[in-house]
């Protein structure tokens, strides 16, 4: 994995091609967007995204924006709509890989739970509402509860170099950074392996994470390399998160 780029609420860097006086505008709303994104504004972020496609239409990343905006809104068919449009742009590799993750990262979102109610196993984690995101409380090595974003957009787990520090979760000092894809760019993490991560009543093992500083908000990200080891709906309207064994 060490030689992948791993996309960690993937909003790409943006580059236009188009001419200058169109350029401008386009790249001012993108930057809005971004901006608002960053904030917890995800409405906003998708009107301005939206803005900006009408100006643009064939710039994949746009699409791609918005795609990673409306799994913020829990809007999971649109936003699969908006990474489909994205690769139908014949857009550079790294938009094209961060789509296609996208799409992987909500297709168990996408099939609605059938009328015969729970699946066995399943799960139900109660979440916080914090700004425009969702946290789940998480026991780490069972041994600490922290508070993890829910990120169904994120490649990879990530978690704080103070929680890491607290519970002896030590990266392989000969191991080299791998590159992070956030909203301000691009940065590098050290690649971690936590024993467990519990989530109510469900546990994955030897969980691959990444070690990056999050803010005092939270102390860590909840990701695919643990989301995607279950069947995974996200319920908005009740502020829950159910997960049931594949």
């Amino acid at each position: 994995m060490s030689g992948r780029r791993v996309f960690v609420s993937v909003l790409l860097a943006f580059t236009l091609v188009d001419p200058a006086h169109a350029a401008r505008s386009v790249a001012e709303l993108n930057e809005a967007g971004k901006a608002a994104y960053g904030r917890g504004d995800f409405a906003a972020a998708e009107r301005l995204f939206l803005q900006a496609i009408a100006e643009a239409p064939d710039e994949p990343l746009l699409h791609y924006h918005r795609g990673i905006t409306l799994m913020r809104l829990s809007r999971w068919p649109d936003a699969a709509a908006a990474f489909q449009s994205a690769l139908r742009l014949d857009p550079p590799t790294d938009v094209a890989a961060a789509a296609r993750a996208g799409l992987r990262s909500i297709d168990s979102l996408l099939r609605q739970p059938g009328p015969a109610g729970p699946r066995a196993g399943e799960t139900t984690v109660r979440l916080q509402r914090l700004g425009g995101n969702w946290v789940a409380q998480v026991r780490v090595n069972d041994t600490q509860v922290a508070r993890f974003l829910v990120d169904t957009g994120a490649s990879t787990c990530v978690i704080s170099p103070g929680l890491a520090a607290a519970l002896n979760i030590r990266p392989d000092r000969h191991a080299p950074p791998v590159p992070l894809q956030t909203i301000s760019g691009l940065t590098r993490g050290q690649l971690v392996s936590i024993a467990s991560l519990r989530v109510g009543e469900v546990e994955a093992e030897d969980v691959i994470a990444v070690v990056h500083p999050l803010g005092s908000s939270m102390d860590g990200i909840l990701g695919n390399t643990f989301l995607a080891r279950f069947m995974v709906t996200l319920d908005p309207a009740q502020g829950v998160l159910r997960l049931s064994p594949k």
